[in-house]
C-alpha cells in the first residue's frame, strides 16, 4: 500500500510514519508532497517538493492537488494547508483510501459560528466573536482573524482605521496561556493523548505577532518553572470540549484543538485542527507513542485505552519536551546542513536553498527538567542554528558550520508556520 502524505509541511507526520511499527508490519510505503521537501523527509520515504520537483513558484492547495494527480498512490493523509479546503480534500482522495477526516468533517470543524454556539451552550468558554462586522470595532481590544488559515498567520489587531477584511472574523482579545490538546477520534468518541503549551510570537525564534513557533509538553499550570502537568479539573473540562467537537463534526484519526488557559484555570476554545498537528511528535519523543499507528487504528474505528490520557501526567519521566520553529532573521542561503539531524534538528533545508527573511529555516528539539530549562535549551539551539549562517562563533561549536555564508535576494513565498 502506497500512502501519499500531503500538505504545507509533512516531515513531522512522515517521521511518525517511518517509526511506526504498525506501518512497517502492514508493509506500507510513503511518498510525501509539500512545499519544502526537506532533506530529512527522505529518511522515511520519497520526498517531493512543489517547487523543486513540480516547478510551482509558491505554495497553494491547488498546486498540491495538481501535483498529486501525477503521483501513483493508493491512500492519502493530509496535514496543515489542506484542512481548510474541503474541495481539495475531495480532489486528492477521489478513488483513494482517505486516512483522516472527510471534506464534510473538515468543513464542520471550520464552522466557527456553529461550534462556538454549541460549545457555549455546553458551558465551554469561547471568545466573543462577530462575523461580517462592518465599521470600527467596539471599545476594547479586538483581533481580525482569518476564517481559513493556520499557525496564527494573518491575525492582526483590529483598528478603527480599517474594517475587517473579507473572509475574516472579529474576535475579542482574551488573556491566557496558549495551549493545545491532541487526541484521536473514531467519529463519535475520542481518547486524549495529551496537553501542550503553545509558543506563539516569540521574538527569540524570529516569530512575530501571533505566529506559531513551537510547543512544550506536558502543559504546566504551575508557572514557568512548573513541576507538574495540567490539573485534573482542566483536563476534565478539555475532555468535555473535545467530546462536543468530535460528536458534532464526526472527526476521525489524529486531531487537535487550540485553546487558552485563563487566569482561573479554565480552557477557552479557539479552534479545531482536523488533522495531524505539529505538537504531536513531542508525544512520540516523550512516551514512545506510535502516532501513525494510533491514527490508522482510529480511522478504522479503534481507539486506544483511556490510560493513554493518564500517561500525560506520569509518562514524561519528570522531563519537559519542546520544539521550536526557527525563523530567518534575514535572507539566508544554506551551505551545508548534513549534520543537523543528528543534533536534534528537524525540517533540515537542502544545501544551496535560499531562505527569505521571516521564513522558517528548520525546527529544533530539546528537553529539560523544567519548562524554563526546556525553553532555554530551545533558545540555545536556535542561536546555534543562526550562528551557522551569520558566523558569530557562539556556544554551538562548529558542527555543520558552512564554508560560505552570504545573504540573498530570495523570492518571497508563503511563510506561515509549519
Amino acid at each position: 500500500m502506497r500512502l501519499l502524505m500531503v500538505g504545507y509541511s509533512t516531515r513531522g507526520f512522515g517521521e511518525c510514519f517511518g517509526l511506526s511499527d504498525l506501518a512497517r508490519k502492514a508493509e506500507w510505503s510513503l511518498v510525501t508532497l509539500d512545499y519544502f521537501g526537506d532533506s530529512d523527509g527522505q529518511l522515511w520515504g520519497e520526498s517531493l517538493s512543489l517547487g523543486r520537483d513540480f516547478g510551482h513558484l509558491g505554495y497553494s492547495p491547488e498546486g498540491l492537488a495538481e501535483a498529486a494527480a501525477a503521483i501513483d498512490y493508493d491512500a492519502v493523509a493530509y496535514v496543515s494547508g489542506v484542512d481548510n479546503r474541503p474541495d481539495i480534500i475531495d480532489r486528492i482522495s477521489r478513488g483513494k483510501m482517505l486516512l483522516g477526516n472527510t471534506s464534510q468533517a473538515a468543513a464542520g470543524a471550520r464552522d466557527f459560528e456553529r461550534l462556538y454556539a454549541l460549545l457555549s451552550a455546553d458551558g465551554v468558554l469561547c471568545p466573543e466573536t462577530h462575523y461580517g462586522w462592518e465599521g470600527p470595532p467596539p471599545p476594547g481590544q479586538w483581533l481580525y482573524k482569518p476564517m481559513s488559515s493556520g499557525g496564527g498567520g494573518g491575525i492582526v489587531w483590529a483598528s478603527a482605521d480599517c474594517a475587517a477584511p473579507m473572509g475574516y472574523m472579529m474576535q475579542a482579545y482574551a488573556d491566557g496561556r496558549p495551549a493545545s490538546v491532541s487526541f484521536v477520534a473514531d467519529g463519535s468518541e475520542a481518547a486524549i493523548i495529551g496537553l501542550s503549551e503553545q509558543l506563539c510570537g516569540l521574538g527569540e525564534f524570529g516569530a512575530r505577532g501571533f505566529l506559531y513557533c513551537g510547543n512544550i509538553v506536558p502543559l504546566s499550570t504551575c508557572g514557568s518553572q512548573g513541576g507538574s502537568s495540567a490539573s485534573g479539573s482542566l483536563r476534565q473540562k478539555v475532555a468535555r470540549m473535545v467530546r462536543v467537537v468530535v460528536q458534532e463534526c464526526g472527526l476521525r484519526g489524529l486531531n487537535g484543538i487550540d485553546f487558552l488557559v485563563t487566569a482561573a484555570g479554565d480552557p477557552m476554545f479557539l479552534e479545531v485542527n482536523p488533522r495531524y498537528c505539529a505538537s504531536m511528535e513531542l508525544y512520540r519523543q516523550a512516551r514512545g507513542l506510535d502516532l501513525f499507528g494510533l491514527h490508522l487504528e482510529a480511522c478504522n474505528g479503534r481507539l486506544p485505552p483511556e490510560s493513554l490520557f493518564a500517561a500525560d501526567e506520569a509518562g514524561h519521566g519528570g522531563h519537559y519536551f519542546g520544539k521550536a520553529i526557527v525563523y530567518a532573521p534575514c535572507d539566508l542561503t544554506v551551505a551545508n546542513a548534513s549534520a543537523w539531524y543528528g543534533l536534534g534538528i528537524r525540517d533540515v533545508p537542502h544545501a544551496g536553498e535560499a531562505i527569505p527573511a521571516g521564513a522558517p529555516v528548520c525546527t529544533v528539539l530539546a528537553c529539560g527538567r523544567s519548562r524554563d530549562e526546556c525553553l532555554m535549551a530551545l533558545q540555545e539551539k536556535q542561536a546555534w542554528v543562526i550562528d551557522q549562517f551569520l558566523g558569530s562563533h557562539g556556544k554551538g561549536g562548529d558542527f555543520g558550520r558552512p564554508d560560505v555564508r552570504n545573504r540573498t535576494e530570495a523570492r518571497q513565498q508563503n511563510t506561515s508556520a509549519r
